[in-house]
């Protein structure tokens, strides 16, 4: 009797776990479950170009925050400062510019007075010989005009070398005015940088930063959880990977409303991931590490879903948890 019962126990237990395997089984031909799902959303960061003490942090932690909104301003008047500082330095090179112009205009003029001069030195030369060469002038004064022509080629060589330096002149005061107006460009845009807006609309995350904090150049201040691109991320068992695809029903109880059943859609199912940090190839991949201490499993697949059909008046909190079925 004993030998009996201990023989139909022996096999109900195995007809149970064998029965409990099959379900298992035929159920991913048919879903798929997941509790291991976040709530994410679009986070930026916030983080000053340009270093300096805050002037005005008029934000608050969960405040609702609208695109183009002041978050907060560093102390502008180092930079106006700055700005007014490369204004007088651009004015004083557009100064320096005009003089160089009018430089040319002078060499220019004493390059033609020179020419003349030359034109009849030349003209007196040509007149004193032929009269030399006649008897009618003595050879001394044919000789001081040779001289005076010389002498006034020599200061059109000179008025022409004047004329290509004042013009070289020019290309520098216009290198140094492009530098002041670029240092000007830079000047203004740091300033405009001292106050800093909302990218785009949504919520400010917990910070600590506080009126008079020193903020370097890319510190992190403060964190904005946009109202963009709300969606659950559900790291699916990899025996479900042949039947996911996107447009499919997932049916989704949020861990911050556990008694409400959302609809959902799949929208991407990850078509690699990382079991471990990999090299600089991979290193963008999502990582689901596939081990515990003890147990070998399955590696897992982050599924993109969202939410088209969720009411206004529900709130979702990036990193709350969920639990998702996805019907094939």
């Amino acid at each position: 009797m004993l030998k009996w019962i201990e023989d139909h126990v022996l096999r109900a237990v195995l007809g149970a776990a064998l029965l409990l395997w099959l379900l298992y089984e035929g159920a991913a031909l048919f879903f798929a479950y997941s509790g291991d799902v976040r709530v994410t959303a679009a986070l930026v960061g916030i983080a000053p170009e340009v270093s300096g003490p805050i002037a005005e942090l008029p934000v608050r932690t969960d405040q609702a925050i609208a695109a183009a909104q002041p978050l907060l301003t560093i102390e502008p008047r180092p930079f106006a400062l700055a700005v007014a500082s490369a204004t007088a330095a651009r004015d004083v090179a557009t100064q320096q510019l005009g003089l160089a112009r009018d430089a040319v205009a002078e060499a220019d003029a004493a390059v033609d007075q020179a020419r003349a001069r030359f034109t009849d030195a030349e003209s007196t030369l040509a007149r004193d010989q032929t009269l030399g060469r006649d008897g009618y002038m003595p050879q001394e004064q044919v000789q001081n005009a040779e001289r005076d022509a010389a002498v006034a080629e020599a200061a059109v060589h000179s008025a022409e070398a004047a004329a290509e330096v004042a013009r070289r002149l020019i290309e520098v005061r216009t290198a140094e005015l492009s530098a002041a107006q670029a240092a000007l460009d830079r000047a203004a845009y740091d300033l405009s940088r001292t106050r800093i807006a909302a990218p785009a609309a949504g919520r400010i995350a917990p910070f600590d930063a506080r009126q008079g904090d020193m903020l370097a150049v890319g510190q992190p201040v403060l964190t904005l959880v946009t109202n963009a691109d709300w969606r659950l991320v559900a790291n699916v068992g990899e025996r479900h990977l042949a039947r996911l695809r996107p447009g499919q029903t997932a049916w989704v109880l949020l861990g911050s409303d556990p008694w409400r059943l959302h609809r959902g859609r799949v929208r991407s199912v990850a078509p690699a991931v990382r079991a471990v940090p990999g090299n600089s190839t991979t290193a963008v991949l999502p990582v689901v590490p596939p081990d515990t201490d003890w147990i070998r499993l399955p590696q897992h697949f982050p599924v993109e879903i969202v939410l088209p059909d969720l009411p206004r008046d529900a709130t979702l909190y990036h990193g709350a948890t969920a639990r998702v079925v996805v019907w094939f």
